[in-house]
C-alpha cells in the first residue's frame, strides 16, 4: 500500500526531486525513528493503540536503518520509515504509526534534538579552543607586545591580555550557546498538524522520552516556527565572527612584517611555485567561513520573513543552512584551537617592538599631570608636540622630551624639566603596564589571577556540558528500555 493514498496522481520525477528534502534528511533520520519510538509508547500507554500492535511497530523501529534508501522515492525519511513498516507490517499495524501525530511536528522536534547536540559539540569545540589560549598565557602570558587601535601602534600590552580578550569573546559565545540550548530543548511533540490531537498523546512522557526539559507551549508555534533555528544561525555567526578575528591576527602576527608569532606546519602550506612561502592557508579559510555562515543567517531569515502560519514547506529550505552554519562554525573553532596551541611567540622580535616606539606616550602625560598639577588636556598637547618631534627627528622620544620639554611646555606658561634617565624609566613598557591600576587592565601582576578566574569558566562550562549530555543519555536509555521492552512481548508471545 502506497501510504500517500490515491487523493492525488503521484507527482513527477521533477517535482518530487524539487520538493523532496531526502539530501539532507540523512542528518535527522535517526531523531525521526527516535520520535516514532517515543510517540508509539505514548499511544501504548495511553490506551490508544493495542499493546500487540504497538510492540510490532516497536520492533520494527528498534531495528530500523537511519540510513536514507537510493531506491524509494519518497519525500522525505518520515515517508520512506513509514513506507518500510508498512511493507512490513502491513498497513493494519504499522499504520498506526502516525496515529495522533504529523510530519510537521515530526519534523520540528526532530531538528530541535539533532541542533541540541549540534550545539553541545560546538560547545566542546569552543572550550577546546578557550583551553588553548589560557595554555599559551601559562607558557608566555608575561610577553610584551605591542597593543594596536585603528592598526596603529597605540598601547605595550601583554601577550596574556590579548589572548584574555579573545577568550572572553568566546566566553560570552559559550554563554549565549547555553541559552539558546535552553530554548531548542522544548518539545514540539503532540502540535499534530498545527491544532493539536483528539489522540490521547501524552506530551510530557513523549517530550522525556526524548530528552526535552519542557514543551513547546502552542501548537501552531510548534510546528510554524524556526526562531530557534536563525537563533542559531545567529549565535553561530557571532562565534565564527570572533573566531574570523583570531584567525586573522594570526594571519598578520605570523606575516614577515609582523613576525611576532611562529604557526605550526601543521596548520600552514607552501606555494606550488614559491620555495620560500608559508601560507597559514587554515586561519585563512577560517576567515573565509564566517561569511558563510553569515550568508546561511542572511538566506534563513529572507526564507522566513514572509511566511504565514502554520506550516509551509518553505521551511524545509531553512534547516540545511542550519547545519551547514553549525559544522562550519565548529570545524573552525576546532582548526584554531589546533593553530592556536600549536603556535609560539617571538620573543626577540616582541622586545624590539615594543622598545621606543612612543607608545608609552601616555604614561609620561600622566605624569605631568600628578607631579605638576596641569590638565590631562594640556599635559597630552605638549606630549603630543614632543612626539611630533621624535617622529620628524627619527631621535628617540626620551631624548627628545629631556631636551625640548621646558621649551615646549613654556606655551603653557610652565617650564617643566626632567632627567632623561627618569623619562625613559616613565616611557618603559615594562613599568608603563606596572602602573595600570585599573582592573581588566594589562599589568602583569594580574595575570595570575585573571587566569585562574577564566579556568573557573571552564571548568563551568565542563560540568553544564557533562550535566547535559547525561540528561540526554539517560533519555536516550530510557527510550531504549521502552521500546525493547514492547518489542521483547512480540518474541515472547510468538
Amino acid at each position: 500500500m502506497d501510504i500517500r493514498g490515491t487523493r492525488l496522481r503521484k507527482p513527477s520525477d521533477e517535482a518530487l526531486a524539487f520538493t523532496s528534502s531526502m539530501a539532507d534528511d540523512g542528518r535527522i533520520a535517526r531523531q525521526v525513528i527516535s520520535v516514532n519510538m517515543a510517540h508509539m509508547a505514548a499511544l501504548v500507554r495511553a490506551g490508544e493503540v493495542d499493546r500487540r500492535v504497538g510492540a510490532k511497530c516497536m520492533s520494527f523501529l528498534a531495528g530500523a536503518s537511519p540510513k536514507i534508501s537510493s531506491r524509494a522515492k519518497s519525500e522525505d525519511f518520515h515517508q520512506q520509515l513509514e513506507q518500510e513498516a508498512v511493507d512490513l507490517l502491513g498497513v493494519e499495524t504499522a499504520g498506526f504509526l502516525n496515529y495522533g501525530k504529523s510530519r510537521n511536528d515530526q519534523v520540528a522536534t526532530a531538528i530541535r534534538m539533532e541542533l541540541r547536540g549540534s550545539i553541545l559539540v560546538l560547545l566542546g569545540s569552543i572550550m577546546e579552543l578557550q583551553v588553548a589560549l589560557l595554555e599559551q598565557v601559562k607558557r608566555d602570558g608575561g610577553v610584551l607586545v605591542p597593543g594596536y587601535t585603528h592598526l596603529q601602534r597605540a598601547q605595550p600590552t601583554t601577550f596574556a591580555h590579548h589572548l584574555f580578550a579573545h577568550f572572553d569573546a568566546l566566553q560570552r559565545d559559550v554563554e549565549r550557546a547555553l541559552q539558546l540550548y535552553q530554548r531548542v530543548n522544548q518539545s514540539p511533540m503532540g502540535s499534530a498538524a498545527m491544532a493539536g490531537t483528539s489522540v490521547n498523546v501524552d506530551r510530557r512522557y513523549v517530550a522525556g522520552l526524548l530528552g526535552f526539559s519542557g514543551l513547546v507551549r502552542n501548537a501552531m508555534d510548534g510546528v510554524s516556527s524556526r526562531d530557534v533555528a536563525v537563533e542559531a544561525i545567529s549565535c553561530a555567526t557571532i562565534t565564527a565572527l570572533d573566531a574570523s578575528r583570531l584567525a586573522e591576527e594570526l594571519i598578520l602576527w605570523s606575516s614577515s612584517e609582523f613576525g611576532y608569532i611562529e604557526l605550526s606546519d601543521a596548520y600552514a602550506a607552501s606555494s606550488s611555485i614559491m620555495p620560500q612561502k608559508k601560507n597559514a592557508v587554515a586561519a585563512e579559510m577560517a576567515r573565509a567561513k564566517a561569511g558563510s555562515v553569515l550568508g546561511g543567517l542572511v538566506a534563513a531569515c529572507a526564507i522566513l520573513k514572509a511566511l504565514p502560519y502554520a506550516y509551509n514547506l518553505d521551511l524545509q529550505e531553512v534547516t540545511p543552512h542550519l547545519w551547514r552554519a553549525m559544522d562550519d562554525v565548529t570545524s573552525t573553532v576546532r582548526v584554531l584551537a589546533g593553530m592556536v596551541a600549536s603556535a609560539s611567540p617571538k620573543k626577540e622580535r616582541l622586545a624590539l617592538a615594543v622598545r621606543g616606539d612612543g607608545s608609552t606616550a601616555v604614561g609620561l602625560a600622566n605624569h605631568l599631570v600628578k607631579e605638576h598639577g596641569v590638565s590631562f588636556r594640556q599635559a597630552h598637547v605638549v606630549v603630543g608636540e614632543l612626539v611630533r618631534i621624535s617622529a620628524e627627528t627619527g631621535a628617540p622620544l626620551y631624548e627628545v622630551a629631556a631636551s625640548k620639554l621646558a621649551a615646549v611646555s613654556a606655551s603653557l606658561g610652565k617650564k617643566f624639566t626632567m632627567e632623561g634617565e627618569a623619562i625613559e624609566s616613565i616611557l618603559d613598557p615594562a613599568r608603563f603596564l606596572g602602573e595600570v591600576a585599573t582592573e581588566g587592565g594589562a599589568n602583569p601582576r594580574l595575570i595570575t589571577k585573571e587566569l585562574k578566574a577564566r579556568e573557573g569558566d571552564v571548568a563551568s562550562t565542563r560540568s553544564m556540558l557533562a550535566e547535559r549530555k547525561a540528561a540526554l543519555a539517560a533519555a536516550e536509555r530510557k527510550l531504549r528500555t521502552t521500546t525493547l521492552g514492547l518489542a521483547r512481548e512480540v518474541k515472547l508471545r510468538e
